[in-house]
């Protein structure tokens, strides 16, 4: 299923769910950093000027880690978003938003 698609499935769901109380929602997450990168064969300070490099790309001034896709997650599951549904979350630290070279 095509991102698009898979968003708009999520707001049909919401409509035709939301009389039995029940919220979808979805979560398009940005780059996230994960162990992948340790197989790739570089040095040190090669590594930290691709980091600083891509970095920049984001408003937020880093690249994402786990916890926060799963912070995302946790609030579009929790009591505090009970009024939240066939909502399409972005976490990716303003890099959607931006689509800009910020340098």
């Amino acid at each position: 299923m095509s991102k698009a698609a898979l968003d708009m499935f999520t707001k049909c769901m919401a409509v035709e769910l939301g009389p039995k109380r029940i919220r979808v929602n979805s979560v398009n997450p940005g780059s996230v950093r994960t162990n992948i990168i340790r197989n790739v064969p570089l040095s040190a300070e090669q590594f930290k000027v691709i980091r600083e490099n891509i970095s920049g790309k984001y408003p937020v001034g880093r690249v994402g880690e786990g916890q926060d896709i799963a912070n995302a997650v946790a609030y579009l599951a929790g009591d505090h978003a009970s009024f939240v549904t066939g909502t399409i979350l972005v976490a990716d630290g303003g890099h959607l938003a931006a689509n800009v070279n910020l340098h």
